[in-house]
C-alpha cells in the first residue's frame, strides 16, 4: 500500500484517496475472496486461511470489490471537480479584480 502511494507521489501527482489504493490492491489479488483476503490478512483484518470461501461469499467479495472500485472512481471525480472549481474561482476573482481596475 505504501509502495503504491510512494509511486504516485514520486510521479508528482496528487495523493490517491484511500479507497482507490485499497481497491487497486484488492483487484491485484484476484477476483475470489481468498486472494483478496491475502491483503486483508496482511493488514491484520482477516485470517484467510481459517476462512472458507463459498460461492455466496465469493459473489459478495466480488460485489464488494466492484463497489470499492466504483467508490474510488467517484472519489477521483470529486477531486477533479474540486480542482476545477478552485481554478474557476481563481479565474473569476482575477477577472473581478481586473474589472475593478478598469472602473
Amino acid at each position: 500500500m505504501e509502495t503504491l502511494r510512494a509511486e504516485v507521489v514520486a510521479a508528482g501527482t496528487p495523493p490517491l484517496p484511500n479507497a482507490h489504493v485499497v481497491s487497486k490492491i484488492l483487484s491485484q489479488g484476484g477476483s475470489n475472496c481468498c486472494s483478496s483476503g491475502t491483503f486483508l490478512k496482511n493488514a491484520g483484518i482477516l485470517d484467510c486461511y481459517s476462512w472458507s470461501c463459498s460461492r455466496g461469499e465469493d459473489a459478495l467479495c466480488s460485489q464488494l470489490a466492484t463497489e470499492v472500485e466504483g467508490s474510488a472512481a467517484l472519489q477521483e471525480q470529486i477531486e477533479v471537480i474540486k480542482k476545477d472549481n478552485a481554478q474557476t474561482r481563481a479565474a473569476f476573482l482575477k477577472m473581478k479584480l481586473d474589472q475593478e481596475e478598469v472602473i
